[in-house]
């Protein structure tokens, strides 16, 4: 630079182009794919990738092969040629079939680098000339080198692939006659059909990739085929009105030998259109969703219509349209599929069969984006929910699911410059989230089929419905039943073996209840006791900590408050932000204290009210964060208790409230009304009731199964726990009764014992 106000540019160096190729793009079945997209950019109806042995690195070569609109000499040099080309945001759809185009920044082109060594492109336009290309990538490993110092090969020549009767139409019209002669398994709707100019004048465009980068062996085109029948979405539902899909198919040719019966059309597997459990709807740009749930012939299907935005501040992510099909894995629901042709021999080849397409794929104008609906990438975490909630949740090994948006629908989901996944925005966070809560009703619908029938409850208890009876669903089985009724009609004069039947039915019953005792005991402490003191203990260990600096901190404001006093002052105000917020933390140990499984002790003459008060304190920040209103009235009761154990209850019982208050309208009432009062027989209520939507009718026999929650991410552990505490210590009952002063959900928990 001759002066300051001199102007400097930046130059690329060569080796640039080997980032944007073999280091942006993850694997090889990406940039293979990023080229059939390309072909599909250019309206092409049909893709032939070729392999042509010996497919082992640095030998071999892989050639794509489209029937789309090709490319002028002029084409090549101004669009082609310019990296990053804004052409795409130019003209976002294709020139002759209006196609909502896929490619964007102008460097997926860039991908065959990471395919091969050696990358020959020739195209042709119709009626024009043929240009053909040979790019050596590495003559851009050069280090001194720049971009615009290394040349390509460019010749412009009169037709001599892309002819009639030449390579190209003996190609596409040899894999057209396969098709027609039934030698495949792909969709009618993916037939491909000779163009007409085709015939007359060929056009499109074949890329050679020569000197691979990696060998290619039957399990690598197995995977590389999966990928690709994910391209194009099987035939969508009716109901979902999900525009036509595009006339596109891909043929994949391989070489003579071990790989030869992997040659034919890419499509979609037929295990896909045989689940056991179908979820078809829709959700509009406000969260309103509306679904069908759909099971078995013999089982009824169930509409759902509810809003599923939790949080209104949020962005919307656009209209999303949704067909989740699931199955269930164990051998007997498998084994109805044997009936069926998929391709499989036994059970076992039907799991692997449904897990290699697995996963939720998102499609954007008919199209996928990668790498959505690759089994091994769980975007939605189903297998981080599944671990919380076994007996809920789906994994993403048993769910193959379609999300259809559009690019004009939905600008906010926008694609990551290296081709996989979508950039982290608010919006595709609020997808993600509607998602779960669509999929939490398909799962809370499958559990409730799939459950043993509830046994009756109290019939001179006028509530609606008791978490007693349902704590471990593993002893439902201890059940001699069906033998008595054996030896009543075989041996109905037998009195000694009826007697002994009736002393081992009563020593099964008394040795199951104490092992539920034990059991619920153990859940209580293992799941929230030893929790609480792993909290305790590291939390107390850095507020420790903590002071000790704090103390350090203090000195220094004394040091340094005749040197600089503004200095010590903004120490100073330091000192007393962290000293608050360090007996803040202090504060809130000490709340959660009688929560620790090591504290339980002699029960105590206690204030519920108090009790209830320190309980909800522990909610205090949420609460305030959603603008809830808590009240906490009746009859200050005195009662004989533990702490924790009333603490435990009221937590979860309140926690429950503010999230489901959560979900409602900001304009709507929040409010949580908690009442106690001794019975006439001596017993204690508490009652916790709310403002919020109620518990829906289709689940109130299930919300106190253990495991069992209607929040998409719910584990399911928290009204059982507090069944578990009223029943074990207080020979309670923990009930779901008629909502009362409030519209919302309504708790009773009636302790009887332990409480004069």
């Amino acid at each position: 630079m001759e002066s300051e106000d001199a102007k400097a540019y930046l130059r690329p160096r060569a080796r640039l182009m080997s980032t944007l190729g073999e280091e942006l793009i993850s694997n090889e079945r990406v940039a293979l794919t990023e080229l059939v997209k390309n072909a599909y950019d250019a309206d092409a109806s049909l893709v032939v990738i070729r392999f042509e042995a010996p497919l082992e690195e640095g030998a071999g070569s892989v050639e794509v092969w489209d029937d789309g609109h090709g490319m002028s000499p002029e084409t090549v040099r101004g669009t082609w040629m310019d990296i990053a080309t804004p052409h795409r945001h130019r003209t976002p759809r294709s020139e002759k079939l209006g196609r909502r185009v896929l490619g964007a920044k102008g460097i997926g082109r860039f991908s065959a680098a990471r395919l091969a060594h050696v990358t020959s492109v020739t195209t042709r336009r119709s009626g024009g000339e043929e240009v053909a290309l040979r790019i050596d990538w590495g003559d851009f490993a050069q280090e001194d080198a720049y971009l615009d110092q290394v040349p390509i090969e460019c010749t412009v020549r009169s037709p001599e692939v892309f002819t009639v009767d030449g390579e190209s139409q003996d190609l596409f019209d040899g894999v057209v006659r396969e098709f027609h002669a039934g030698g495949n398994s792909a969709s009618p709707d993916t037939c491909p059909t000779s163009d007409p100019e085709i015939g007359e004048d060929p056009h499109g465009t074949v890329i050679r990739l020569e000197g691979l980068r990696q060998n290619w062996g039957v399990e690598s085109i197995q995977s590389l085929k999966r990928t690709l029948s994910r391209l194009l979405p099987p035939p969508p539902p009716t109901e979902l009105h999900v525009p036509d899909q595009p006339e596109f198919a891909i043929y994949v040719e391989t070489p003579p030998g071990e790989l030869r019966h992997l040659s034919g059309f890419v499509s979609a597997s037929e295990a896909l259109a045989h689940p056991h459990y179908r979820l078809i709807g829709t959700v509009d740009e406000d969260g309103v969703a509306r679904l069908t749930l759909r099971a078995a012939e013999d089982v009824p299907e169930v509409t759902v219509e509810r809003s599923l935005r939790q949080d209104p501040k949020r962005p919307s992510c656009g209209p999303v349209k949704l067909d989740i099909r699931a199955w269930d894995l164990d051998s007997g629901s498998l084994r109805q599929l044997l009936k069926l042709d998929l391709g499989a021999r036994n059970i076992s080849e039907i799991r692997s069969l449904i897990r290699a397409n697995s996963g939720v794929t998102l499609y954007r104008d008919g199209f996928r984006v990668q790498p959505f609906g690759e089994p091994e990438f769980d975007w939605l975490g189903f297998d981080q929910r599944r671990v919380n909630n076994p007996t809920l949740r789906l994994s993403n090994n048993q769910v193959a699911g379609f999300v259809y948006i559009t690019a004009d629908g939905n600008p906010h989901l926008q694609d990551r410059s290296h081709r996989e996944g979508l950039i982290d925005t608010p919006e595709y966070e609020e997808l993600k989230t509607l998602i779960h809560h669509a999929v939490n009703e398909m799962e809370t619908w499958r559990y409730k089929l799939r459950r043993p029938a509830s046994p009756a409850g109290p019939i001179d208890e006028p509530f609606v419905v008791s978490a007693g009876g349902r704590g471990h669903g593993v002893f439902e089985t201890f059940d001699l039943g069906p033998l008595r009724d054996v030896v009543a009609r075989r041996h109905p004069d037998d009195v000694v073996l009826g007697r002994a039947l009736d002393e081992a039915t009563e020593t099964i019953n008394e040795g199951v209840r104490k092992v539920q005792e034990i059991l619920s005991q153990f859940s209580r402490l293992a799941t929230l006791g030893t929790l609480v003191d792993v909290v305790l203990h590291d939390g107390r260990t850095a507020l420790s900590h903590i002071a000790f600096v704090l103390r350090s901190l203090n000195k220094l404001v004394e040091r340094t408050r005749d040197q600089d006093a503004a200095l010590s002052a903004a120490l100073e105000k330091t000192h007393t932000d962290f000293s608050a917020q360090e007996k803040a933390l202090d504060r809130l140990f000490t709340r959660i204290e009688p929560l620790s499984g090591r504290r339980r002790g002699r029960p105590r003459e206690i204030s519920l009210h108090e009790t209830i008060a320190e309980a909800v304190s522990v909610h205090e920040a949420d609460i305030r964060r959603q603008g809830i209103t808590v009240t906490i009235g009746g009859d200050d009761v005195r009662v004989t208790a533990e702490p924790g154990d009333i603490t435990q209850v009221i937590i979860n019982l309140v926690g429950n409230s503010v999230y489901w208050l959560s979900t409602v309208p900001e304009a709507a009432e929040r409010s949580i009304l908690i009442e106690t009062e001794r019975t006439a027989e001596g017993e204690v209520d508490i009652n916790v009731s709310d403002s919020g939507p109620g518990v829906r009718e289709e689940i109130k026999d299930l919300i106190f199964d253990t495991y069992f929650s209607d929040k998409p991410d719910g584990i399911g552990l928290g009204l059982s726990i507090a069944g578990s505490v009223v029943k074990d210590f207080y020979d309670g009952d923990l009930y779901l009764v008629p909502p009362g002063r409030l519209p919302g959900a309504c708790f009773k928990a009636r302790l009887r014992r332990r409480v004069g």
